[in-house]
């Protein structure tokens, strides 16, 4: 059974929005796996969400999660800028038949979602 997801990122290429959907593995070990396909590709936090469209070509990028309405997960992930810039991330859930998002975890750094959601994993 695909789990489908809506993945917005924000604070990327002159701080506009940018959504994209995936028909698959859209629960948090899914998503914490992809973030860290895209960490190893560039570690750099600014070019994450290049590394994260690279690593993942069936996304399909969307105006707004409105338009996934069938999607059980979305997250939003966020570059923080100061001098030393991190990724943020948060996680919502919809109940099969719901119509409303609940916030299941976060903000919380990247780095910190992998570790709960993929343990062992070495970036």
């Amino acid at each position: 059974m695909a789990t489908r997801s809506v993945y917005t990122f924000t604070g990327f290429e002159n701080d506009a929005q940018c959504h994209l959907y995936l028909h698959h593995d859209g629960y948090p070990t899914g998503a914490a796996w992809r973030f860290a396909q895209a960490l190893r590709q560039c570690p750099e936090p600014a070019s994450f969400l290049v590394a994260f469209v690279s690593t993942q070509p069936r996304a399909e990028p969307i105006q707004s999660p409105e338009q996934a309405a069938d999607a059980e997960y979305c997250y939003r992930v966020q570059l923080v800028p100061c001098a030393d810039p991190q990724l943020q991330v948060q996680c919502w859930r919809r109940l099969p038949g719901g119509s409303s998002w609940n916030l299941r975890c976060g903000p919380m750094p990247l780095a910190v979602f992998i570790q709960r959601f993929l343990p062992g994993d070495q970036l």
